[in-house]
């Protein structure tokens, strides 16, 4: 066999220094080095050293410092000290590149987490000079070495967009590495066209990571042209095979309903489920709460009217906007300033003063109601619950309007009766949410119920026969009994009544693959559906690094990648 000089272990001898001038720095994997000429030797063995030494300086070296001489020995001490010292030099030069590196690396991250322009760096390094100055104004001596260290951080616009692409990659790295471990994924998936009218597809992951389930933007990809099932389905599974994982570990999707979407034949969630029978689809919960709140008749041309007074106010007269502002100045408002009106996301009470005069106040005043009514739901994403609420508003609307407190007010000054056109809103708006929403409790309202209070749950109960449904691998027998040894568990009990749902799962599901794997499949609906609260306003440059890092939950190391890089002091 051939023999491999890295497992001979060669050891460096103290003698060589003096006969052949060699020396072996103190650091990892370091090489024997000459004092004469610096040059290093592959293996550390005498013939190397000695045939580097006779061939380039033996002549000249041995005439003028003979052997065993003291001249040769005081010779060889200097030249130590003299490489120690420059390589202390270098080592200091180093470390202080690599430092100004890290400070620029954390300045470009804290400017991509608070979503700031990249142009900002050169500022923030301005500001920090400038505080220094002031704070240090009595320390002169030690206000110019903390002002040269901090201009010495390289932080111009293009450095800093160089510096989020490798903090993103970071995080990206982190992110697949356990994405590959994961058993499952769920995948929410929206689009949305930018500045430049390119449509833009944001993938959102939730999965379980070995400790904790995590909710990660995985990426964002361009569409150019059209928007088909075909071609998103196409990218999708091209991004996952390019970066090695599975597409048959998504078990949930979730989307917003378009045709592409949802297609029957042709549809992303079709093309996936032919990859995973078991897949389970949903609507996105906000998107479907503003289906359901879509007006009609008296409603819509009132709404229609205060939209046109919000944009004249807000947009179209400098004058009148000014205005309002003063007024709501006058009267303490909780609000400074109108935004830009949206359908579903409210109504100020202050703008009542614009439209003191007008006829249609009291639907106003219900809409700002109802509306702030819908702003909950889209924040606590508490369906089940809300359907349930509607139902109480429908029997509220009619009698005492305790939960319209400004249409009540209203009337009462007025003394408005009951309006019909009010009170068939509510109860379209009750009927139009148990529709969109009755695939919820037929789904898994009793599977859901196992994974909340999973020892409630009769091991012989119809969830067990929804369950085989929905994951036909699964051996129903073989689950009840896996649930009824779960349901015996003290240890188990104690820790659910400690701990929350998440927390529970999390802990015991490393445990469940080797021990209960009918119940690891169960448990998976816990990957399902994501609810990321990200929806954003893109643009193409550098897109995917920055909405990485707004809305990741890694944390690269930035020491490490500092000392990485080619680390230099620029601008």
């Amino acid at each position: 066999m051939k023999r491999k000089v890295d497992f001979e272990n060669h050891q460096f001898k103290s003698d060589w220094t003096d006969r052949f001038c060699f020396i072996v720095p103190d650091h990892a994997k370091s090489k024997p080095t000459c004092l004469i000429c610096t040059q290093t030797v592959a293996v550390c063995k005498t013939d190397n050293l000695k045939w580097h030494f006779n061939t380039m300086h033996a002549a000249s070296f041995n005439a003028n410092y003979p052997p065993e001489s003291d001249q040769r020995k005081q010779k060889i001490a200097n030249m130590i000290t003299s490489y120690k010292h420059s390589v202390s030099t270098i080592s200091k030069s180093t470390s202080a590149q690599e430092s100004a590196t890290a400070a620029s690396l954390q300045v470009s991250w804290n400017l991509a987490k608070a979503k700031k322009p990249f142009a900002d760096a050169e500022l923030m390094k301005s500001c920090a000079v400038a505080m220094v100055s002031k704070v240090l104004h009595h320390d002169e001596k030690q206000k110019k070495t903390v002002v040269e260290l901090l201009k010495q951080v390289p932080l111009s616009a293009n450095t800093a967009t160089r510096r989020v692409e490798v903090l993103a990659a970071d995080c990206f790295s982190h992110l697949l590495t356990d994405l590959k471990k994961a058993e499952a994924i769920s995948l929410a998936i929206d689009s949305s066209r930018d500045r430049t009218d390119m449509e833009q597809l944001s993938v959102f992951a939730r999965f379980f990571d070995g400790k904790t389930f995590r909710e990660e933007l995985l990426c964002l990809l361009p569409l150019t042209g059209r928007t088909t099932g075909e071609i998103i389905f196409t990218e999708l599974t091209q991004f996952f095979v390019k970066n090695g994982l599975y597409v048959g570990k998504i078990v949930s999707i979730v989307t917003d309903g378009a045709p592409s979407m949802v297609g029957q034949h042709k549809g992303l969630v079709s093309r996936l489920s032919a990859v995973n029978p078991a897949l389970l689809a949903f609507h996105c919960i906000i998107h479907k709460s503003v289906l359901c709140a879509k007006l009609c008749g008296k409603m819509k041309e009132t709404m229609d009217t205060v939209t046109r007074l919000v944009n004249f106010v807000r947009e179209s007269s400098s004058l009148q906007h000014g205005l309002f502002r003063a007024m709501l100045d006058e009267m303490s408002a909780e609000h400074k300033d109108l935004l830009l009106h949206n359908d579903v996301c409210w109504l100020t009470q202050e703008f009542k003063m614009f439209l003191i005069d007008n006829d249609m106040m009291g639907y106003v005043f219900f809409l700002c109601d109802i509306m702030s009514h819908l702003n909950c739901l889209n924040l606590q994403l508490q369906v089940e619950a809300f359907q349930s609420k509607v139902k109480l508003l429908e029997k509220d609307i009619q009698g005492r309007k305790l939960h319209f407190p400004r249409l009540r007010e209203h009337c009462e000054k007025n003394n408005m009766g009951e309006d019909q056109v009010m009170q068939d809103f509510v109860s379209s708006l009750a009927k139009n949410f148990y529709e969109r929403f009755e695939y919820i409790p037929k789904l898994s309202s009793d599977i859901l119920l196992f994974l909340r209070q999973p020892f409630s749950v009769s091991a012989d109960g119809q969830w067990t026969a929804e369950a085989k449904k929905l994951w036909p691998s699964i051996d129903e027998a073989a689950l009840q009994m896996e649930v009824l040894e779960m349901g015996t568990s003290d240890v188990l009990k104690a820790q659910h009544t400690d701990v929350g749902v998440n927390d529970f799962w999390t802990t015991w599901f490393p445990k469940l693959d080797s021990e209960t794997p009918e119940l690891l499949q169960c448990s998976y609906s816990q990957c399902s559906p994501p609810h990321t609260y990200d929806r954003n306003r893109l643009s193409n440059a550098h897109l995917d690094q920055c909405l990485r890092i707004v809305t990741t939950e890694y944390r690269p190391d930035i020491r490490s990648i500092a000392s990485s890089q080619c680390c230099h002091f620029s601008h």
